[in-house]
């Protein structure tokens, strides 16, 4: 297993592997309870009791601390603190169902080993190992920026004097000094968020690791497919072993994709919802009642929020681009050169290539960077109806 400073920075003497692309996620994974740490331990099954204990608390801890809020705290902070409540709410479901398939998904690394095998070129190498880096820093830098978020947020609690989630802890709250109780709970609130920010930024991270992985592999075999036929020292029989082999891989490469996609599609259904029900939200707080303060506070969870969809929806449009670009490789092939069974072969390959790999949430969502519009839009659309209706500040004005 390498360091994290060996991954970010490919250094290391021996190969690079694909499944070292997802050795942080399956460490952060470890970290949070949703993998165990090791099997049949005592320490292991207390550490994941509590963190799910932590993760399960989230839900109500949150909720109860928002009504709390109706009655202390102006709408402003009330809608801050809702928005916040959808993303909690769909934070244990995703955790819940990564547990459940966690075993599935993690089939997908014997193929990968296999697909791996396949390519022992220099370059061919080069690109797994670039693909490893992009990889371990796509989520690195998706936890880092959740935690500048949470960052800004337990600075300004300390600054305000109040708390970083304001939520409700029966534990610290009914303790009778007052500073002691302040600083349970604000140390209390400080270590769940960390906690909740590295399981958010797993959860939404990880299919767009899968997908970048399953793109540098499908590019691989395009590369290779257009190559068909050139090498003369070949015979016919080895350049038909070739042609089947490309044909196994692109099967492998659709198994693993269907593997990824039955995990994802749950999880990114449900942050479809969660972002789309938490954008019309922060743009009523943000358009409505928020002040200056609150609306830089508003537009930063706003991107925070869009952040969480948009690197997958990026990746799936990405691979959607690549795969149509094998059909032509097999057209271009030099499959003038190979014999008449290779050539029938060809053709079947090339249909069988047509299908274009996509994403689909849910068999509901297109998982790409259209619907990823299309949420924002539908967010606009929702906050303009209201807006027209009068709904905002007809609300303000009851509340005031």
């Amino acid at each position: 297993m390498r360091k994290l400073s060996d991954l970010l920075y490919g250094r290391g003497a021996l190969k690079f592997e694909t499944n070292e692309s997802f050795q942080l996620l399956f460490q952060c994974w470890s970290l949070v309870g949703i993998k165990p740490l090791k099997l049949y331990r005592l320490r292991g099954m207390l550490h994941m009791c509590c963190c799910w204990f932590l993760l399960l608390l989230c839900p109500f801890t949150f909720f109860m601390g928002y009504l709390h809020t109706l009655e202390t705290e102006p709408i402003t902070i009330q809608l801050s603190i809702l928005q916040a409540i959808f993303n909690i709410l769909g934070l244990p479901m995703k955790a819940i169902v990564i547990t459940i398939l966690l075993t599935h998904l993690r089939s997908a690394e014997t193929i990968f080993s296999r697909l791996d095998a396949r390519y022992q070129s220099i370059a061919s190498r080069e690109q797994i190992k670039n693909c490893v880096i992009i990889s371990t820093r796509l989520l690195s830098s998706v936890i880092f920026v959740f935690h500048f978020y949470g960052s800004a947020t337990y600075l300004q609690a300390l600054l305000t004097n109040g708390y970083p989630l304001n939520t409700w802890l029966p534990f610290t709250d009914y303790i009778p000094q007052p500073t002691i109780r302040y600083w349970a709970h604000f140390i209390f609130e400080v270590f769940h968020l960390i906690f909740l920010l590295t399981v958010q930024a797993t959860m939404d991270a990880f299919p767009a690791v899968y997908i970048r992985n399953l793109r540098t592999h499908l590019n691989l075999l395009t590369e290779r497919v257009s190559h068909l036929g050139e090498n003369a020292e070949l015979t016919e029989e080895e350049h038909f072993e070739e042609l089947v082999d490309c044909i196994v891989t692109h099967q492998e490469l659709l198994e693993a994709k269907n593997i990824v996609e039955s995990v994802c599609s749950i999880t990114l259904f449900i942050q479809f919802v969660i972002v789309a029900v938490a954008l019309c939200v922060s743009m009523l707080n943000f358009f409505v009642f928020a002040d200056r303060q609150q609306q830089v506070v508003t537009v930063t969870y706003y991107l925070g929020v869009m952040l969480q969809i948009m690197p997958t929806c990026y990746q799936a449009s990405m691979i959607e681009a690549d795969s149509a670009k094998l059909p032509d490789a097999i057209f271009h092939c030099n499959w003038l050169a190979m014999d008449k069974r290779c050539r029938k072969l060809i053709i079947y390959f090339i249909h069988r290539a047509q299908e274009d790999i996509t994403f689909v949430a849910l068999k509901l969502f297109n998982i790409n960077l259209t619907t990823n519009l299309s949420i924002v839009k539908f967010a606009f659309s929702l906050y303009t109806w209201m807006s027209n209706m009068g709904f905002g500040q007809n609300l303000k004005d009851l509340l005031e």
